[in-house]
């Protein structure tokens, strides 16, 4: 027997809002992640990119618990069901992750350069989120930022090791390409910034204490400091610098083709080609 599409709360007030954001950065960084599985530069760097797929996965998966509660609902679905119908059964207009989380990896630059500066935004949302007034945000947000840091010093390590110069042709090669990739990554990165809708009432009433916005002051005071200490002082984002338009709008649910038309296919394909199915 095939049951009814499980019944969702409503997903446009602030608290649903601000989780699905936080929730869909990790999803969809981890399914970006998951690309690199068997075919990274490598041994080490399949298993670390798979391993931190699994993680953001994993870490969606969480939030949407948070997001949902535990109950399942009067169709008859359990609490299950209910978290694959929110990660898989939205429409791409529904999800509200930044537009930097769902570009394709391109190279093992790009890559490390997104994952540098999405590590830093998620570890200082997390610990915002541990001082929550919302009791079940406040305790996930704690969990992960104990897991999250491994990711914070994968991806610290991997800036230290391709910013090092010491005069060698290889250094100054790996130096040149990464920081093509930061000048890529930089400007789309200041969309993980942008608010969602009602983020100003989940700040006041302290569900989410510093918002998205209050975080890219912090962030810039982490990332600049690093940028200019390894020459890369043109790179460093000012606090007037607008979103580009090509990656504005993914809080509010403008997304790219490079979502649409490849991750949201490809990650939703069987769920959709099997309603009611459990997983």
């Amino acid at each position: 027997m095939t049951l009814p599409t499980p019944t969702l709360p409503d997903l446009t007030a602030p608290r649903a809002q601000v989780l699905l954001a936080i929730a869909d950065d990790a999803l969809i960084s981890g399914h970006r992640s998951s690309h690199w599985t068997g075919v990274a530069p490598s041994l080490e760097e399949d298993l670390a990119f798979s391993t931190i797929a699994q993680d953001g996965i994993n870490h969606a998966d969480l939030w949407f618990q948070v997001l949902l509660g535990n109950a399942g609902d009067s169709s008859g679905h359990d609490a299950r069901a209910r978290v694959d119908a929110l990660g898989l059964g939205r429409d791409p207009a529904d999800y509200r992750h930044a537009v930097l989380c769902e570009r394709e990896p391109r190279d093992f630059a790009f890559t490390l350069a997104r994952h540098w500066a999405y590590e830093h935004l998620d570890a200082l949302r997390l610990d915002a989120l541990t001082g929550s007034s919302d009791p079940d945000i406040a305790a996930v947000a704690e969990r992960l930022r104990h897991e999250s840091r491994y990711h914070l010093e994968h991806a610290d390590h991997w800036f230290a090791r391709l910013s090092a110069t010491d005069g060698t042709s290889a250094d100054d090669d790996a130096h040149r390409r990464f920081g093509e990739a930061l000048a890529v990554v930089l400007p789309e990165a200041l969309g993980l910034f942008e608010p969602v809708d009602g983020e100003d009432d989940a700040v006041t009433s302290g569900l989410f204490p510093r918002g998205h916005v209050a975080l890219r002051e912090p962030w810039l005071a982490v990332i600049g400091p690093r940028l200019r200490e390894v020459g890369y002082d043109a790179l460093v984002p000012s606090a007037q610098d607008r979103v580009p338009d090509a990656a504005a709008g993914g809080r509010r649910g403008r997304h790219s083709p490079d979502f649409t038309e490849d991750v949201w296919p490809e990650m939703t394909t069987l769920y959709r080609a099997h309603p009611g199915a459990r997983w």
